[in-house]
């Protein structure tokens, strides 16, 4: 009777738990299932904008409001609303006005010199949507400096080389030449022009360079003061044995015209993001 009463008992708990693990399993499973809807929710959101390069390009349909925009981003609206980029500062704008369904609509682009191939991509991706859309470009106008930076990139491009390298990209890929559209600054007064494109026009404003963004719906800009803040530059030496600067946070490298002039802040082109890109260098 001991032994039975033993081999019952064991009976007993092999079922139980051979239940549990049951109840485990399902349970187990339900959590993976409901992982793998969250997740397919999250992937879903993240294609509502499409991230290029170091920026977005954002779609949009405002017919009355200005759009402004920073360094690396790019918009494309629908509506008959003026977009327009935050200060240049020797950067690159391109943009183009088209027709969708018989509505106007335009696109624009702001990037640095060195970052020529991500504005590329941006280009490309535009007009790609548009073409999808069956949108008929009718113009392309590049927004550029008056007077280039001296600075030296890599492959010994220059800002004015950039220009032309961009000129005739833009012309290649939307079979149209485009329209040169140039922009000053006055570094005296800190002041440099910002590109505005709309389905009727295309102009530049100089106005006082921000140093910290504000909101898009905000366009009333406050006087900039003097940048005072400094950083301590790497100093280096071009192949021809002359001084030049390069920004310890982002690496980018001036020309031999950034130490003779510290704080004109147009001669030293930092990465979009970076924080010393309006301060003046200085050497340790």
């Amino acid at each position: 009777m001991v032994r039975k009463t033993s081999m019952r008992s064991k009976n007993k708990r092999v079922k139980r738990n051979t239940k549990s693990r049951r109840i485990k399993r399902k349970i187990k499973g339900r959590r993976i299932k409901r992982k793998t809807k969250s997740r397919r929710i999250k992937r879903k959101s993240r294609k509502n904008i499409k991230l290029v390069g170091g920026g977005g390009i954002l779609e949009i349909t405002e017919n009355s409001n200005e759009t402004e925009f920073e360094q690396s981003h790019a918009v494309i609206n629908y509506g008959l609303g003026p977009i327009s980029t935050y200060n240049l500062v020797n950067c690159i704008a391109i943009g183009g006005m088209f027709e969708l369904d018989g509505k106007p609509g335009t696109f624009l682009t702001h990037e640095s010199p060195l970052d020529y191939l991500e504005q590329q991509t941006k280009l490309y991706q535009i007009k790609t949507r548009l073409d999808t859309h069956k949108a008929i470009i009718t113009q392309i106008i590049l927004f550029r400096i008056d007077v280039p930076a001296l600075d030296v990139y890599g492959s010994g491009l220059t800002t004015q080389k950039i220009i032309e390298l961009m000129i005739d990209y833009s012309g290649s890929l939307f079979s149209l030449p485009p329209i040169i559209h140039t922009y000053s600054c006055d570094i005296s007064t800190l002041r440099c022009g910002k590109a505005i494109i709309s389905p009727t026009e295309y102009k530049s404003e100089i106005t006082p360079i921000r140093i910290t963004p504000l909101n898009t719906t905000d366009l009333s800009i406050p006087p900039t003061p003097r940048p005072s803040e400094t950083f301590i530059a790497i100093v280096l030496n071009n192949a021809n044995g002359k001084k030049i600067y390069q920004c310890p946070i982002c690496k980018s490298i001036t020309g031999t015209a950034a130490p003779l002039n510290p704080e004109d802040i147009t001669l030293f082109t930092h990465k979009y993001d970076c924080p010393n890109k309006f301060k003046i260098p200085k050497e340790n």
